[in-house]
């Protein structure tokens, strides 16, 4: 695998993970709202590079 699958790889991973962990306790907030921003997160810290 090149080294932009990778990343979209490590992404999907962690936005699905923060995701499942969100449902799990309702009093957090939005699963999509906090998946998103920390997807976006490592996206621009990956980028940085």
């Amino acid at each position: 695998m090149d080294q932009i699958s990778v990343r979209m790889v490590l992404l999907l991973l962690v936005g699905g993970l923060t995701a499942f962990a969100v449902l799990h306790h309702p009093g957090l907030g939005a699963a999509i709202a906090v998946a998103t921003a920390v997807v976006a997160l490592l996206h621009e810290l990956m980028a940085r590079e």
